[in-house]
């Protein structure tokens, strides 16, 4: 088995088809073919079943897939650091959660081109919990996630410290209110983020300590869609503000909500080696992202760095 068997491979599973990976690795369908029979031979199974001129995946073909392109990352990464790669190839690799990739991310990452036009980007959005997951498995440079978390194979920097809002329709009542406090949510239908979320039950307890049960309505697993609740009108939301603020629309009004309830949002590295230039450039641009976003939005947002 080599690294071009692996390359074919991928490209098929990719574009689904010999046809379209050929012209993407400038083979011939005939090369490509024999490539592919080459590396199920070495495998010792099909990856693919053949009918009408079509090629499906097997479920063997789904189990190798992963491991496929780890190979091939790996090789990338060998590659450049023994100085075979283009300074043009230099890749930044990291993982973000759902809330902070819609909004944030992408403006982060032009103003980071603008600088940088040199600089690729390959960015995974996973749960939080999948996010710790990646990094400890080394599966990327470094990860943008709210707190907490905690590993010993991980350093963790606290970036911006921001707190619970509420988020509803421009045109209900209590928009009009400086803050809002669980008394004022007594009679509302409330979104919340799903119970394995670490501050849900600090919100909770909040309504608890005024004697309230919240009337929840509609749980979801990130605040972005929590957002979009709120602004098809479906109730009234608490979640973190500063995801809030990458999720708004002009549909919707942000409220602080009193008694505070902290969020962190912090920079994930692999403990020990020293941060990239690339890094220290993406967090300069990430602060100064934020600075600009959050200087016209009513909720507290403090940076740490």
């Amino acid at each position: 088995m080599d690294i071009r068997q692996l390359e074919v491979f991928e490209a098929i599973m990719r574009s689904g088809s010999v046809s379209a990976a050929a012209r993407e690795l400038g083979l011939t369908q005939s090369a490509v073919s024999r490539i592919l029979a080459r590396l199920e031979s070495n495998l010792g199974s099909d990856l693919f079943s053949r009918a009408n001129g079509r090629l499906t995946p097997t479920r063997h073909a789904n189990r190798v897939l992963p491991q496929a392109r780890s190979a091939l990352e790996s090789v990338a990464a060998m590659q450049a650091m023994s100085g075979r790669a283009e300074p043009r190839d230099r890749k930044l690799t990291f993982v973000t959660v759902p809330s902070l990739s819609y909004g944030l991310v992408p403006s982060v990452l032009r103003a980071l081109s603008d600088q940088r036009p040199d600089i690729r980007f390959g960015f995974d959005v996973r749960t939080t919990e999948a996010t710790v997951d990646a990094m400890v498995r080394q599966e990327a440079e470094f990860a943008v996630v709210a707190l907490p978390v905690s590993h010993p194979a991980l350093k963790v920097t606290p970036l911006f410290r921001t707190a619970s809002c509420v988020v509803l329709h421009k045109n209900h009542p209590l928009a009009g209110k400086e803050v809002i406090r669980p008394a004022h949510l007594a009679d509302e239908r409330m979104i919340f983020l799903l119970r394995r979320q670490p501050t849900r039950q600090l919100i909770e307890d909040a309504f608890l300590r005024d004697g309230l049960t919240p009337d929840i309505r509609v749980e979801t697993s990130n605040v972005a869609t929590a957002c979009r609740c709120a602004a098809e009108g479906l109730g009234v939301a608490v979640v973190n503000a500063m995801m809030a603020g990458y999720s708004n629309t002009s549909d919707l009004a942000i409220r602080p909500f009193e008694p505070r309830i902290h969020h962190t949002i912090a920079l994930v590295e692999q403990a020990g080696p020293e941060a990239t230039e690339e890094l220290a450039l993406f967090i300069d641009c990430l602060v100064n992202e934020v600075r600009g976003k959050f200087a016209s939005l009513r909720v507290p947002l403090d940076f740490l760095i």
